[in-house]
């Protein structure tokens, strides 16, 4: 068990230690807790080395949402309104 408060990327975490499955629980930003699954060979040594070495990647819902607000953002600079990006986005 590892608790952190760095920005996490679970999935690519994962990966970096074997694709053996890990457990989370993120509801405290500051701590959080970070667990190899049932019957994975990772050591919690092992854990906390990768999460010290550990950088996130923004996950693919994190880049889908950053492209949406900087086009939102473009076209409010070129004087759409929000009636008008909102029919445009479907959001």
């Amino acid at each position: 068990m590892a608790t952190t408060s760095k920005k996490i990327n679970l999935d690519q975490l994962d990966q970096e230690l074997g694709g053996h499955g890990l457990v989370a629980n993120f509801n405290d930003e500051n701590e959080k807790l970070i667990l190899p699954a049932d019957n994975s060979p990772v050591t919690e040594k092992e854990l906390e080395a990768a999460i010290k070495a550990h950088v996130a990647q923004p996950t693919q819902e994190e880049v889908v949402h950053l492209n949406y607000e900087q086009g939102v953002a473009k076209l409010k600079e070129l004087g759409f309104t929000d009636e008008q990006i909102k029919a445009l986005t479907g959001r």
